[in-house]
């Protein structure tokens, strides 16, 4: 019988920041950007987990089998599944490529800090069509671990750029011919005063504290989704699934643009 030497994995991985546990949000990694992955572990006896191991050995990731209750330490408690990807610092677009490119929307985040809302986001962004994500280097959540698992695996799909000027990156978007489309509760516009729009870019405000004055003034309408129930607002997830649904909905290529004052 063949024996096993089990050991504790070496530069044990913090789970807030560069762990990706699951089997989908590892096989996806593993897939689509096996360059992020410092290492691959897998618990010993683990099923279900033969073709990411193969797929990761066929992009030559290094690979740790370790003890099953080690992977419950390094996931804080997590469904890993019996399988963790401890992952690199993340490849962030150029804003010049995204703003150069053929991605007819785009999705910006002005200070959303919540991780979990930042996966989510572009979870939508990536289902719902959009081409980029654009988010500000401070007060945001970066790609993290927890993002890579918020997002099910879409952010290694979409492009994302990190910059440090959200208000002058709408002006470069702006001068490539994109129009600027903030959601906001104190939005005077709604979805449908909006013209069809071949290239678009969102905007999507911090939690509680929405789009800050200056990038508003950068926006070309300011949107409100209407509320008809008793609470009074949907958090940041929730409103930019709608709104980049609403808006991807009408960018339609070849209807020409509107004028802009």
């Amino acid at each position: 019988m063949t024996r096993h030497t089990f050991r504790r994995p070496r530069n044990q991985p913090t789970p807030s920041t560069n762990l990706v546990y699951g089997l989908n949000p590892v096989r996806e990694v593993v897939a689509r950007s096996p360059r992020m992955i410092a290492t691959l572990y897998v618990a010993h006896g683990i099923r279900g987990a033969e073709s990411v191991v193969a797929e990761a050995r066929r992009h030559g990731v290094a690979i740790e089998v370790v003890e099953g209750h080690a992977l419950e330490r390094m996931s804080g408690g997590g469904n890993h599944q019996g399988v963790a990807a401890q992952t690199k610092a993340f490849e962030f677009e150029a804003i010049e490529d995204v703003v150069g490119g053929a991605a007819s929307l785009v999705v910006v985040l002005d200070g959303v800090t919540d991780p979990q809302n930042v996966g989510a986001i572009i979870r939508s962004a990536e289902v719902l069509g959009a081409g980029a994500l654009v988010l500000p280097k401070d007060r945001s959540a970066t790609i993290s671990a927890t993002v890579l698992r918020a997002s099910s695996g879409a952010a290694v799909h979409l492009p994302v750029a990190q910059v440090v000027n959200v208000a002058r990156t709408l002006e470069q978007l702006k001068a490539a011919g994109y129009w600027i489309v903030g959601l906001d509760a104190a939005g005077t516009s709604g979805f449908r005063d909006l013209p069809a729009l071949e290239r678009a870019a969102i905007v999507i405000g911090g939690e509680g504290k929405g789009i800050r004055p200056l990038v508003a003034k950068a926006c070309d309408f300011m949107v409100a989704i209407p509320v008809r129930g008793r609470v009074s607002s949907l958090n940041a997830a929730a409103a930019a699934a709608i709104g980049i649904h609403e808006i991807a909905n009408r960018v339609v290529k070849g209807l020409g643009d509107p004028v802009r004052e």
